[in-house]
């Protein structure tokens, strides 16, 4: 069976194509050095990762994301390994990505309260705003260059950690696909910017 042709079983609802996401990719990452002891510490298990993985791939239809680019198994890891990443409830409250920044039930001209400084003139929370845009550009534009600048950004993993932990197949790699991230960032930053003037 070709990664098309699984994608294909996957996106139909069809047993088979969902029983070879549990067995090659689901339970072997929950078993993993890198996943198991995150999950036990997140009092997350695999049906929690089966359920976040199919709401996606099917619920919001990221499995048209996948167009045959690379392996299919390796890019549904990469949606595994991101919820157990994002499993720490202190490392980003309620706040959903996919929801543009916003908290669940938050209005759309709602933003984070971030304190600022007396007397700087920087309005942070439009910072956290705009940060928090390019990313999600970044997320749907490429996943894996999406996680290693998280990694970087806010976990502070080395390259050689990020290398192991996304089995990418050097650190130079690594340190280049978030050179790309950086750059895709700045330039989508004042993209964003003319968008909101209009």
């Amino acid at each position: 069976m070709t990664d098309l042709e699984w994608r294909d079983l996957v996106k139909e609802g069809k047993d088979e194509g969902w029983k070879l996401v549990w067995e090659r990719v689901v339970e072997p990452e929950s078993r993993s050095m890198r996943s198991a002891e995150l999950m036990r510490r997140y009092s997350l298990d695999v049906g929690d990762l089966m359920g976040m993985l199919y709401d996606d791939m099917i619920g919001r239809k990221k499995i048209d994301l996948y167009r045959g680019d690379g392996s299919f198994e390796g890019w549904l890891k990469r949606y595994v390994r991101g919820y157990v990443l994002n499993a720490d409830p202190n490392a980003h409250g309620e706040i959903s990505l996919d929801s543009g920044g916003r908290g669940d039930g938050e209005e759309e001209s709602s933003g984070i309260e971030i304190p600022v400084p007396a007397g700087t003139g920087i309005a942070h929370n439009e910072v956290w705003q705009m940060t928090h845009w390019c990313f999600r550009l970044l997320w749907n534009e490429d996943p894996l260059r999406a996680y290693i600048h998280l990694l970087k950004t806010r976990f502070h993993l080395s390259s050689e950690e990020i290398r192991d932990f996304l089995d990418v197949s050097s650190a130079a790699n690594v340190d280049q696909i978030f050179s790309r991230s950086v750059k895709f960032m700045r330039e989508a930053w004042p993209r964003i910017d003319r968008q909101k003037l209009k």
